[in-house]
């Protein structure tokens, strides 16, 4: 796994587009300064393992969801026993049955020896307003013409009486209300509708603030596609003054590296923050590269690795990613591996 991948992983992750594996779940295997639930997927606790906040580089990019089991959507995560079912919407939660909005259901599905959560089906997620019609298709708790979204239209453009207001918004389905956008007023004059005012339409986004100008739920950094490129929204490397102890990468890609006896560490927001190499201490014994070391040695998270010594060519430096089967076994300076 090519470690510059990791910010824009984990950025997805952020955002419900690829968190958890049917393997290992959120975190699954790995260990680190949090704790995972290595059935559920669960994350309890920011990472410090050699994969940063994730545990799961590659698979991360298996899944579509979070796997977290407070999530709405566990497709392609971890589940009990196959026949299980549970409620699932992939929706936004504020639409959560509201008007013709429901919840589907997801079975848990055997997959080799693994079980994951199936799609989730029959659910009925948010439709274009029926501004003509007595349902709220769009599930935001409005109807027919008292939806916003509908007052510029003919239908609901009819006559009124002067000085009556109502509210009202031109933007696109779905950036109502969310982010930087709220509804404007129309008032009525001389029986008719005037122009939709005070309204805060979809702006730019701006990668370098938490504000979602562009109103779609995803401030700053959080919009991947928008921002993924955007240098406020890059790692860094704080070894030294602020982490005492650390060092950056040499190299970047399949090529980091890491001093033997450190591992690779993400700390910070998903996009952002800072990667190095920090000394392997007992709390991170689930990154290969602390389990050939004494501080690890016989701890239960090395479990299922296999450990040989550090070839001369290596020259006392570690592959920063060692951690993922099988494609990481062709690293050439990884002290243990499930290879």
């Amino acid at each position: 796994m090519d470690v510059t991948r990791w910010t824009m992983v984990a950025a997805l992750c952020a955002v419900g587009l690829g968190c958890g594996t049917a393997e290992r779940g959120f975190g699954g295997g790995d260990g680190g300064g949090g704790t995972a639930d290595a059935t559920s997927g669960a994350d309890t606790g920011s990472f410090t393992s050699d994969d940063g906040p994730l545990g799961n580089f590659d698979a991360a990019l298996d899944a579509p969801h979070e796997c977290n089991p407070t999530s709405q959507d566990l497709s392609g995560c971890n589940c009990p026993s196959a026949g299980t079912t549970r409620a699932c919407y992939s929706g936004d939660a504020q639409t959560r049955n509201v008007g013709l909005c429901k919840d589907g259901t997801q079975t848990c599905v055997a997959q080799n020896e693994f079980a994951t959560w199936g799609p989730c089906a029959g659910q009925v997620l948010p439709a274009p307003p029926v501004c003509d019609g007595t349902v709220d298709a769009s599930c935001n708790g409005k109807v027919g013409c008292n939806n916003p979204v509908c007052a510029s239209t003919p239908i609901c453009n009819t006559g009124c009486t002067d000085g009556q207001t109502r509210p009202c918004y031109d933007g696109p389905t779905g950036t109502e209300n969310r982010g930087v956008c709220k509804d404007g007023t129309q008032t009525c004059v001389n029986g008719q509708w005037g122009a939709c005012t005070g309204e805060v339409l979809p702006q730019p986004v701006n990668c370098c603030d938490a504000i979602d100008h562009a109103c779609t739920g995803k401030p700053g950094c959080l919009n991947v596609l928008a921002c993924l490129a955007a240098s406020c929204c890059q790692g860094g490397c704080d070894a030294g003054a602020v982490d005492p102890g650390c060092v950056c990468t040499t190299g970047t890609g399949d090529t980091a590296t890491c001093p033997q006896g450190d591992t690779y560490v993400h700390k910070g927001p998903v996009l952002g923050g800072t990667d190095e190499c920090c000394p392997c201490t007992s709390s991170m014994c689930g990154s290969p590269n602390c389990c050939g070391e004494t501080v690890c040695a016989g701890n239960s998270a090395c479990a299922g690795l296999t450990c040989t010594a550090l070839p001369a060519s290596c020259n006392g430096q570690v592959s920063a990613d060692c951690d993922d089967w099988p494609e990481d076994c062709d690293e050439p300076c990884c002290e243990c591996s499930q290879c």
